[in-house]
């Protein structure tokens, strides 16, 4: 397992109003108070991050059925994670985190200043995507020098890989503790803002967009286009 804390995270007014699930151009047209709580947050809400993430490879044993077997004796199962990792040599699994400190503020502040409470979360939001991100390209790029492909990062929450079912495979493969994250008895990471995910390695893998699978693709807010 591999724990990184020494991440540079570039988040702007802009990313925070997304976070939020608000349109930046729309808000900077009219909603002065909301563009200024989110540049407040901009500036001052950096020091309540403590982004860190957590990642371990392990090799693919065999794929069979909808069930993909690891070395070491754990699987990952389910349709989605089967059809998307299909052609996978190894795996790599990773929770990402940015602390309980910015959830803390969020709840100090709801009752003084929701406004300011709600871009706190927009960053929160927006920082969380921005590590995963980051350590998704660091993942392609490392595997890229050695010839191979990374898939998209493949979460749990979606029908076909439930969180009930993908949280406890992910969970069993690394020890997010060690990130300061924990898992619920119903499947949720504690901290809030935190993702797992795990990334598929191999000659040819699949980069499906994720908007494309997730089951709120028609109605959700933060829709890539």
């Amino acid at each position: 397992m591999i724990l990184s804390t020494n991440w540079n995270l570039t988040i702007s007014a802009d990313d925070i109003l997304r976070g939020q699930g608000a349109d930046p151009q729309i808000v900077r047209n009219g909603k002065q108070s909301l563009l200024k709580a989110a540049e407040r947050a901009a500036s001052d809400g950096f020091a309540l991050l403590k982004p860190a993430a957590l990642s371990a490879e392990v090799m693919v044993r065999e794929h069979r059925h909808e069930r993909i077997h690891l070395v070491g004796g754990t699987a990952l199962t389910g349709s989605l994670v089967t059809h998307q990792l299909s052609g996978a040599q190894r795996v790599v699994v990773a929770v990402c985190t940015i602390g309980p400190d910015l959830e803390d503020a969020i709840t100090n502040f709801l009752a003084v200043d929701p406004l300011y409470a709600m871009a706190l979360d927009g960053l929160g939001n927006a920082a969380v995507e921005n590590l995963a991100q980051q350590v998704c390209g660091l993942i392609a790029h490392q595997v890229e020098e050695e010839g191979l492909q990374a898939s998209s990062p493949l979460s749990p929450g979606n029908p076909e890989w439930p969180v009930e079912m993908g949280q406890p495979q992910i969970f069993a493969l690394l020890d997010p503790s060690k990130a300061g994250v924990t898992l619920s008895s119903g499947g949720m990471m504690i901290p809030k803002k935190s993702v797992s995910f795990v990334v598929g390695l191999g000659p040819e893998m699949s980069q499906t967009s994720m908007c494309a699978v997730c089951s709120l693709a028609e109605t959700c807010r933060y829709r890539h286009a």
